[in-house]
């Protein structure tokens, strides 16, 4: 089996984790494909490949392309703006025989929205934070009304960017004025946590991983701890027969005096999957089997809890002529 990672950054340890399962030697490759031809994980692949960016019309085609060329069976794609081009051409990559490791378009648009999340969080009875739109806010009571401080997100965002903190209904009218394309979110207190999912696509629950973050660097976990699942599991359970996620998603919500508090869901492998792994989630084993149509038993529960993640930073040290293009650090995506 083949696999194609998209966007694959600085993701490095991800593709260790499919290493446990996927060797050359048994005609088994990794490959990895981004913009960035000095990308981290473009020499952990086997094989590694720039792309236009996903903004360009031409993505989706150069992929199957790609794809066909190179015999790959399976897409894992890693970043949100990606996200919703592959999520619609699902069918066509099926019918060149390759599966997009992608949720449904329907989940991953609600997903993409943090408005519709919380929409789709009260739809189900889950449990979230009070969410408005920029709209809601300037048509509708007092600013002075809410109680602060607030959170104010890019309602379209990832990876915690532009995510500021309000204090009082004067920064708050700043901030409405200034930006449209945001949303207005009740300020939560208590322990964030990350919970790893993996679904069939049925909205049956293979596994569940929650991880408690510990400490954060650019918007992805450099330090969290797994902990016990039982808390959480009741609203994985109903987010997973709804959302019906197909392959991995990461959930994240607030620990607070009521209980869990949920906020965001992340429809792809989340950026701090490797504790996860590391404490038996086994989702590459569960991609795998998956993707040949295998049934797939739970494993709820089945990790260890109370293991620590201390991430540091680390470097590959290559020739230049080693990165795809050799000396020429500029150039277009056909090289």
């Amino acid at each position: 089996m083949n696999l194609l990672f998209t966007s694959a950054g600085r993701r490095v340890e991800l593709l260790r984790s499919f290493r446990r399962i996927l060797h050359p030697a048994d005609g088994d490759f990794i490959f990895a494909a981004d913009i960035d031809r000095t990308a981290p994980a473009l020499l952990e692949a086997d094989q590694a490949f720039l792309v236009p960016p996903v903004s360009n019309p031409y993505y989706k085609d150069y992929l199957i392309k790609l794809c066909k060329i190179n015999e790959v069976n399976v897409v894992i794609p890693l970043i949100d703006p990606e996200l919703p081009v592959l999520a619609m051409a699902k069918e066509e990559f099926a019918q060149h025989g390759i599966v997009v490791l992608v949720s449904d378009y329907h989940s991953i648009a609600i997903a993409d929205d943090k408005l519709a999340t919380a929409r789709f969080f009260q739809e189900h009875s889950v449990p979230t934070a009070d969410t408005w739109s920029r709209e809601e806010l300037l048509r509708g009571p007092q600013l002075g009304g809410l109680q602060y401080p607030v959170i104010i997100k890019p309602r379209h965002g990832s990876s915690g960017a532009g995510v500021v903190k309000c204090s009082d209904p004067q920064e708050l009218q700043f901030y409405l004025t200034r930006h449209e394309d945001i949303v207005v979110q009740q300020h939560l207190d208590g322990h964030e946590v990350t919970i790893d999912l993996f679904g069939d696509g049925t909205g049956f629950i293979v596994a569940a991983v929650p991880r408690q973050r510990l400490k954060i660097r650019g918007g992805e976990v450099e330090r969290g701890v797994t902990i016990d699942d039982k808390l959480f599991f009741p609203w994985v359970r109903k987010i997973g027969e709804t959302f019906k996620p197909y392959g991995p998603i990461n959930v994240q919500c607030f620990i607070t005096g009521e209980g869990p508090v949920f906020t965001e869901i992340n429809p792809r492998f989340g950026g701090g999957y490797p504790l996860a792994d590391a404490a038996g989630a086994m989702f590459p084993e569960l991609v795998v089997r998956l993707v040949r149509g295998e049934r797939l038993e739970s494993r709820i529960g089945r990790y260890k809890q109370g293991l620590v993640m201390a991430r540091y930073d680390a470097a590959f040290y290559r020739p230049i002529e080693d990165l795809l293009g050799g000396n020429r650090l500029t150039g277009d995506y056909h090289d």
